[in-house]
């Protein structure tokens, strides 16, 4: 059995708009400095998030000059450095290997240490390209729909030639008419996105064939369903509240995951920390172009959650509203929140808003001194029952969804950000 590694691969510019020859690089990656990959929607506390990133720094042996940029012959980037794709591979024990992060050089962060020969790279998710990808007068115009703006703007050579388009892979959540096409003109394309994203109730990420992505915040379709509410011990599985489960379905291939009380000894979960109960992110009265929208029976529980947007391309107060409105439907009840760490291995092929279910059951211990007794082996009264440890229980008939992940180059675990659906 060979062991997991990482491959750092390079694809220089060759024009503008076209690329050469993917090149492995791993051996002059100065380990050390290559420790996490993330990417994550959501990333703070208080707020909605829309947007994926994932940024890497890379340092590099440079005693050749290969890395320089175009000007030196030397280098390998003979068109520009800038925009260089980088790709990172992880390949497990067993020899399968998957992509887990694809990126831009951004050679205005870019440093070169004369002394010791190395070049200090800073890479940036593919989607950076959108920073340096005007919007002109004329691509949006007044009266299309959020949809048409945002496939409008990824449809479009400059990007479409870092990243793959699908029209079919382009939705939003709410799909409100533009009245004022003005404030897009000759904006960087990041900035538009993020204006018609928040104003449709949407996120953008890139999936794993490398394609754009645009869709609402629900969890990734999926068609498994559990009808058995036993074990395979017979044993009933119950809800938070230790009641037996009556019913459950779900539909969807989900990743799932199990904590170290699961009887057949499936326990592929290392950790789980920072778990909250959502209220950080709960969302009961929303402003839009000051129009409110508001939950009263959801405010008198939790307390006021608010949140304000303003929109400058929006002139409709009815479309303001509605908008409003559509946020408050999608945060007002508080929707618990958790890390979970796994090895790579478990989460590969992973997706943001991918689903995923966890079995974390509380664990039998026997107390100190005394066995578990064996059924007819025992005196009653003269034996001790084992007792339950373990703080808190998830059952397995709730599904999270992925809101961020974070990959440990250093340790091969896996981190998965969590979002109840």
């Amino acid at each position: 059995m060979s062991i997991a590694f990482y491959t750092i691969l390079v694809t220089p510019l060759k024009t503008n708009t076209t690329y050469g020859t993917q090149v492995d690089i791993s051996d002059f990656v100065i380990a050390n400095n290559f420790k996490k990959i993330k990417q994550s929607i959501d990333s703070g506390s208080y707020d909605i998030g829309i947007y994926t990133y994932a940024d890497l720094n890379l340092t590099l042996v440079n005693y050749d000059g290969r890395f320089n940029d175009e000007t030196d012959s030397a280098s390998m980037f003979y068109f520009t450095r800038d925009r260089a794709k980088v790709q990172v591979k992880y390949t497990n024990e067993a020899g399968s290997q998957t992509t887990i992060y694809d990126g831009l050089i951004n050679d205005e962060a870019t440093l070169q240490d004369f002394e010791n020969d190395t070049v200090k790279i800073r890479v940036l998710s593919l989607d950076s390209i959108f920073r340096k990808v005007k919007v002109s007068g004329g691509l949006i115009n007044d009266g299309s729909l959020f949809s048409d703006a945002i496939k409008a703007l990824l449809n479009r050579p400059s990007i479409t030639s870092i990243l793959g388009y699908d029209a079919t892979k382009i939705s939003v959540g709410y799909d409100g008419s533009i009245n004022d096409a003005v404030p897009f003109s000759e904006k960087d394309s990041r900035e538009v996105l993020e204006r018609l994203l928040n104003a449709s109730g949407s996120v953008f990420y890139i999936d794993n064939s490398g394609d754009m992505v645009v869709k609402d915040r629900s969890v990734t379709t999926f068609s498994l369903v559990y009808t058995d509410l036993t074990d395979d011990l017979g044993v009933v599985l119950e809800d938070d509240q230790g009641d037996a489960l009556q019913s459950a379905t779900f539909s969807g291939e989900l990743l799932e995951l199990f904590g170290a009380g699961d009887p057949f000894q499936r326990d592929n979960i290392t950790k789980i920390k920072n778990y909250n109960n959502g209220l950080q992110r709960t969302f009961n009265t929303v402003t839009v172009n000051e129009q409110t929208a508001t939950d009263s029976t959801f405010v008198n529980r939790y307390g006021i959650g608010l949140k304000t947007y303003n929109f400058d391309f929006i002139t409709n107060s009815a479309t303001a509203t509605a908008i409003a409105e559509y946020y408050v439907g999608q945060f007002k009840v508080p929707k618990p929140e958790l890390e979970v760490f796994v090895k790579t291995d478990v989460a590969n092929g992973i997706n943001i808003l991918d689903p995923v279910s966890i079995d974390y059951r509380k664990r039998h211990k026997s107390y100190k001194g005394n066995k578990i007794p064996l059924a007819g082996s025992s005196i009653a009264g003269s034996e001790k029952t084992p007792y339950i440890v373990g703080g808190i229980k998830i059952t397995p008939n709730k599904t999270w969804k992925v809101i961020g992940i974070e990959y440990d180059t250093k340790t091969f675990l896996t981190a998965l950000r969590l979002r109840q659906t």
